[in-house]
Parts: C-alpha cells; sequence; structure tokens
C-alpha cells in the first residue's frame, strides 16, 4: 500500500523535471522579428516587416533602423501588430 502512494509522486516529480528540461530556454538574449505599423488608409493598417530582430523583454523600445522613431512590434496577423518590441541588449 504505501509503495502505490510513492510511485504516482515520483513518476510526476520525473515527468515533470523531464519537461523542464525538454522545454527551450526563452531568456532576454532571444530575438523576434519586428514589423512596423503602416496606414494603408483611414483606419486601415498593415505589419510590414522591418527587417530586423528585437526582444520581448527590456528598457528601451526598438525604433526601426530607418528613422530611428517608428516603434517596432510583434507581428500577430497581417493587419494587427502586437506588443512592442525592445532593443537587443548589447554585449
Amino acid at each position: 500500500m504505501i509503495m502505490k502512494k510513492l510511485i504516482i509522486p515520483a513518476i510526476l516529480v520525473s515527468l515533470g523535471t523531464g519537461a523542464a528540461f525538454a522545454t527551450p530556454a526563452t531568456g532576454s538574449d532571444s530575438t523576434t522579428p519586428a514589423f512596423r505599423i503602416v496606414s494603408v488608409g483611414p483606419n486601415q493598417t498593415v505589419c510590414v516587416d522591418a527587417q530586423q530582430d528585437c526582444t520581448t523583454a527590456g528598457a528601451d523600445i526598438c525604433t526601426w533602423s530607418v528613422d530611428g522613431t517608428t516603434p517596432l512590434h510583434q507581428f500577430d496577423t497581417p493587419t494587427m501588430c502586437g506588443e512592442l518590441l525592445y532593443k537587443v541588449p548589447q554585449p
């Protein structure tokens, strides 16, 4: 009876540990493609690839390298950009 009580928790712990090691780590050093919002008409926008990489966490907002002021976003759908992105930290 005691053995049955120990087997299930042991299996759950080993599965959880295995899943933790199998999941890729996503830290602040991982980059993501950045997109800029472009107006194509009244109340209509599209997400255009900015051809640069940013991160999802940080302090300084990632801006388009062409004008230095347009904030860059994650891609959600062709007509909707998502969250703001941040500058990749320089080593």
